[in-house]
């Protein structure tokens, strides 16, 4: 007494088994650019004079996985609140000096030496380092 089993659809399932790993790397990609995104969002949200680093920040497709960054021409500053400036001099570039209020009176001068920052939100803070390191399998050949 024979069985006889028949599998219909093999070479089906074959090709859906293979096309997992490729679906869920995208879904990765697109889950860990979220987060950082909306990291950034939270660090962008903290400068809210004119609201241009919030608005510059995008979460893009590439060719090879996700961008998440901010538009230089809608907040060329980002770049200076992300990885901070050493201490540098302010000299004016029209005018002869520097003018500021503050206390109800105006303040000038000639060039006025501004202290260096500390980058507020960046790869190199500790929770944005597992993200900032990420590449995906395809990219690591």
């Amino acid at each position: 007494m024979a069985i006889q089993v028949r599998v219909l659809g093999a070479d089906t399932l074959a090709k859906d088994l293979q096309a997992i790993p490729v679906k869920m790397e995208a879904s990765v990609i697109r889950q860990m650019s979220q987060i950082a995104y909306d990291r950034a969002q939270a660090g962008a949200g903290r400068h809210s004079k004119t609201g241009a680093l919030f608005r510059s920040l995008y979460n893009r497709s590439i060719p090879n996985g996700r961008e998440v960054g901010h538009d230089p021409q809608m907040a060329p500053h980002a770049l200076f609140v992300n990885f901070g400036t050493r201490p540098h001099k302010i000299y004016p570039r029209t005018k002869k000096a520097l003018r500021w209020s503050g206390g109800g009176v105006f303040h000038f001068a000639k060039f006025v030496n501004h202290p260096a920052i500390a980058g507020t939100i960046t790869c190199r803070r500790q929770q944005m380092r597992p993200l900032c390191s990420f590449q995906p399998s395809s990219q690591q050949q």
